[in-house]
């Protein structure tokens, strides 16, 4: 049986140079050539990474890539979860009107991403937004511009500069919150046991075992768990070997930007005693970054063994949970 395209991608992994040489015209191969010499000097990666698809890569993070159509010529496209956050940058490079022409819908490609999702950009609603081209997570955003002109392609190289000037972390160098400077970090792999949901069952929640919830506690930023709680609230249950008084917890992102909107945590002294509301937040603190702890000091601290978090109808990526005493 003969291999498809993908397949025979997959296994030579074609290096972008080579592959626009014999898919586009002149024209189009010295507007790629260009913007493939500003990633050069930005040190910008673009390995394959799909189908006629190259990813850009840089400082830890995804940016964005590049796709070679056989037919209509190239696009290159940004993601837009984390530029979103940035109004003034936004309306300082009049970027709005550019940014929303070039918004990616679901044209019904396949099953997985028909008919779309529904999501706001730049406060504006969309519906049946694209959720599989390009896309790393299912409700990310990405802004798509095809054979972009001079003009164009001078926007996509602001958008990138703003990006590559954001701080954040790497899963192999996290940034800590500042506010839990002289508290000392519960060892999660050695102090914390019994995950669990609200009934004490192992939480089953139709997730991978690269994004299963023990993951939050296992000490890696490189893995992560995933929540999708989208009636209902999502209840995690977990024990310290031996009770303590927490003073602060942080939640560390992911690669991802999807992060809990509202969350509650509650204490208990044992598996018989109530669950006392500790404390209780209805926002996660922007800007929202990879692999960055957001601390929260607990309003209401005591001495538990048992902790709990109750996660309001979320859908998000969390690395690691971090639990701070005095």
């Amino acid at each position: 049986m003969a291999e498809t395209l993908a397949q025979e991608q997959r296994k030579a992994k074609p290096k972008l140079e080579d592959f626009i040489a014999a898919h586009l015209n002149s024209g189009l191969q010295q507007d790629v050539l260009a913007f493939m010499d500003y990633c050069k000097a930005k040190k910008i990666p673009y390995p394959w990474s799909s189908t006629n698809t190259w990813t850009l890569k840089a400082k830890g993070k995804t940016l964005g890539g590049i796709c070679i159509d056989n037919v209509d010529g190239w696009a290159v496209w940004l993601h837009l979860t984390e530029l979103q956050q940035y109004d003034d940058f936004i309306r300082e490079e009049n970027l709005q009107s550019f940014i929303l022409s070039g918004i990616k819908c679901c044209t019904g490609c396949n099953a997985y991403c028909a008919p779309g999702y529904t999501g706001r950009i730049l406060g504006k609603e969309y519906h049946h937004l694209c959720r599989s081209m390009y896309i790393v997570d299912r409700n990310d955003q990405c802004l798509e511009l095809r054979n972009p002109d001079a003009e164009a392609i001078a926007k996509i190289k602001r958008i990138i500069d703003f990006s590559l000037a954001l701080s954040h972390g790497t899963a192999n160098r996290p940034i800590f919150d500042p506010a839990t400077e002289g508290l000392t970090r519960v060892d999660n792999k050695l102090h914390i046991s019994g995950i669990s949901d609200l009934q004490g069952k192992p939480i089953q929640n139709q997730i991978t075992s690269s994004s299963k919830i023990s993951n939050l506690f296992d000490g890696k930023y490189d893995s992560y768990a995933r929540f999708w709680a989208n009636e209902n609230s999502y209840e995690l249950v977990f024990q310290l070997n031996e009770p303590a008084e927490l003073e602060m917890y942080g939640l560390v992102t992911g690669f991802q930007l999807q992060v809990p909107d509202r969350w509650r945590l509650y204490g208990a002294v044992s598996p018989n005693e109530p669950w006392l509301l500790l404390d209780k937040r209805d926002e996660f603190p922007k800007p929202v970054t990879s692999y960055t702890e957001k601390a929260f000091k607990i309003r209401a601290p005591g001495v538990y063994r048992r902790y709990r978090f109750s996660f309001d109808r979320c859908k998000c990526d969390l690395s690691q949970i971090h639990l701070y005493t005095q």
